[in-house]
């Protein structure tokens, strides 16, 4: 199962939950006409279940 998650969907303070996951692919976009501004990250991850 593939779960899409927005950082607008994000709230701050204190997490209940724990997730446990490989890291298989890690992109990061940098912007190279803004001095190296970084857009976005995109991270794949393999539940650990």
């Amino acid at each position: 199962m593939w779960v899409d998650m927005l950082l607008v969907d994000v709230n701050s303070g204190k997490c209940t939950s724990v997730v446990e996951a490989r890291l298989l692919r890690f992109w990061e976009a940098r912007n190279v006409k803004r001095s190296g501004e970084l857009m976005w990250v995109d991270m794949l991850l393999d539940p650990l279940t």
